[in-house]
C-alpha cells in the first residue's frame, strides 16, 4: 500500500511518480552529481526545511545545510522567483551586524486533501508549510458508497474549498482511501468497508476534477503525516495502526515506506488472531483482527447499534467510566484483542514506536492497562521496554494530512516543477 501513487492526469499530460522515501530530503547531496542535479537537490533541501519547520533564517539554513551564505542567498532567490517562499526582515533586529533574512513558505501554494471514510468524507485545503486553511466534512448518504456517488460528492467539496481561495495555486489533490491501492496507478484493488473491488478511482476522480490526483492507503498516509510532523518525528522504524470500522497499518522501515511488490503491504487488520472464530470479516475470511477491535464490534458488545463511528466509541468509553458494566466489559474485551494484535505487529516489524490512530487511540487510552497486560503475557522478540506506544498527534486527521504531504512531495523534490502547474487553483476544477 503506497504512501503515494500515480497522478494519472497532469493538466494536459500523463505523469508517473516513482516511489520515494517517506521523508523529503533535508540536506543536500554533493557527491558524483552534475551542477544541474546538485542545484536541484540543494533547492529541494532548502524548500523542505522551510516546509517542515516554517519561518527559518538564512543563517540557520547555512548551518543546517552546510552551504555558504552566497549559495543560500541564490537558492532563496530562485525559490522566491518560483513563488514558493517569501523573505522578510527578522522581527527582532540585532544591535550589531547585518540581520539574517527569514524565509517563509508562501501560503498561496496549496494542496487539497480528501479522506474517504466509511461514514464520511473530509476535505481540507492545506498550505505549503502545513497550515490548514479550510476544512469541510460531509456524511455519506445511506447506500451511497459506490464510486460514482463518492467521486461526485468529493468533487463538489473540493470545488467549494477552492472557491474560498481563488488566488491560490493548487499543486494537486491527495486522496486517502481505506483499502489496498495499487502502487503503479492508484487503482483501488480492494476497499471492503466501502464495498469497492477493482475500481480505477484515481483516474475517474482526476477526470472529474480536471487536475492531478494522488491516491494512497489511509494508514500509509497516516504514518507519513506522523513521521513528518506528528508523534513519530525522529523515528525511522514506525508502525502506524489506524482503527475505525476496519483496521489499517502503515509502516516505515529504516525511514522508507513499506510498500510490497504491488503496494498492498501492511494489511494488519486481516491478521488472523482468533482461529476459533466463525465471524466472517468483510474480506471474506474469519478470525481477522478487525473483527475483534473494529468500532462496530465494540458498539454491538456494549449494547449499541453499529454505525456510531468515533462519536459512538466515545459514548461507550464515557459510559464505562460512569460505571456501566456492559460498556466496561466490552472495552476490556477489545483491549485484550488490541494487545493480541499489537503483539504480532511488534514481533513482525520490530518498530521503535507504534502510533495508534483513529478510534484505536481512544480505546488504547481507555484500557492501556489491559493492553499492556496482554502484551506482557507472551514473550516478545523485542523487549516491551524497547517499544514506545503512543496516540496519534493528529487523531482522525492523520490520513488527510498525509494526503496533503503526498501532493507536496513532487514539488519538494523538484521545486522548478511547480511551473508546470496551473494557476489560479480553481482553473482545473469543474
Amino acid at each position: 500500500m503506497p504512501s503515494a501513487v500515480v497522478a494519472p492526469r497532469h493538466l494536459g499530460g500523463h505523469r508517473t511518480l516513482t516511489k520515494r522515501s517517506a521523508s523529503p530530503p533535508t540536506s543536500p547531496t554533493k557527491t558524483g552529481l552534475g551542477q544541474d542535479q546538485l542545484r536541484r537537490n540543494n533547492l529541494s533541501a532548502l524548500l523542505t526545511r522551510v516546509h517542515l519547520h516554517g519561518s527559518i533564517s538564512r543563517a540557520s539554513l547555512t548551518r543546517g545545510l552546510g552551504l555558504n551564505r552566497s549559495t543560500i542567498g541564490g537558492l532563496a532567490a530562485t525559490l522566491e522567483d518560483l513563488g514558493l517562499v517569501t523573505e522578510r526582515q527578522p522581527s527582532a533586529v540585532r544591535q550589531s551586524g547585518r540581520p539574517s533574512l527569514v524565509l517563509e513558505p508562501r501560503r498561496d501554494n496549496v494542496a487539497v486533501a480528501v479522506d474517504i471514510g466509511v461514514d464520511r468524507i473530509v476535505t481540507a485545503l492545506v498550505a505549503l508549510g502545513g497550515d490548514v486553511l479550510h476544512q469541510r466534512q460531509r456524511p455519506h448518504a445511506p447506500g451511497e458508497h459506490d464510486v460514482t456517488h463518492v467521486i461526485e460528492s468529493a468533487a463538489q467539496m473540493v470545488e467549494d474549498l477552492l472557491v474560498a481561495e481563488p488566488a491560490a495555486r493548487c499543486l494537486g489533490i491527495g486522496v486517502s482511501v481505506p483499502g489496498a491501492v495499487r502502487d503503479s496507478d492508484g487503482f483501488v484493488r480492494f476497499a471492503p468497508n466501502l464495498g469497492w473491488v477493482d475500481q480505477p478511482f484515481t483516474e475517474l476522480f482526476s477526470e472529474r476534477v480536471g487536475t492531478r490526483v494522488f491516491t494512497g492507503n489511509d494508514a500509509n498516509l497516516g504514518v507519513l503525516a506522523e513521521h513528518l510532523r506528528g508523534a513519530a518525528v525522529g523515528h525511522a522504524d514506525v508502525a502506524y495502526v489506524n482503527g475505525s470500522v476496519g483496521i489499517g497499518g502503515g509502516f516505515l522501515v529504516g525511514g522508507v515506506p513499506l510498500h510490497g511488490s504491488r503496494g498492498y503491504a501492511g494489511e494488519v487488520g486481516h491478521l488472523l488472531v482468533d482461529g476459533s472464530s466463525t465471524l466472517q470479516c468483510r474480506c471474506g475470511n474469519v478470525g481477522c483482527w478487525e473483527t475483534k477491535v473494529g468500532e462496530n464490534q465494540l458498539l454491538v458488545r456494549a449494547g449499541r447499534l453499529p454505525g456510531g463511528g468515533p462519536e459512538g466509541v466515545a459514548e461507550v468509553i464515557a459510559a464505562a467510566a460512569a460505571g456501566e458494566k456492559r460498556a466496561a466489559d466490552a472495552l476490556d474485551d477489545v483491549g485484550q484483542w488490541i494487545g493480541a494484535g499489537l503483539r504480532a505487529v511488534i514481533n513482525v516489524f520490530n518498530p521503535e514506536v507504534i502510533v495508534l490512530g483513529g478510534s484505536m487511540a481512544a480505546l488504547w487510552q481507555a484500557r492501556q492497562d489491559v493492553v499492556d497486560k496482554t502484551l506482557d503475557r507472551w514473550t516478545l522478540m523485542s523487549p516491551r521496554s524497547d517499544v514506545i506506544i503512543r496516540a496519534s498527534a493528529f487523531g482522525l486527521a492523520s490520513p488527510w494530512r498525509g494526503a496533503a504531504e503526498m501532493v507536496f512531495a513532487p514539488v519538494l523534490a523538484d521545486p522548478a516543477s511547480v511551473l508546470e502547474l496551473s494557476t489560479p487553483a480553481q482553473a482545473g476544477v469543474g
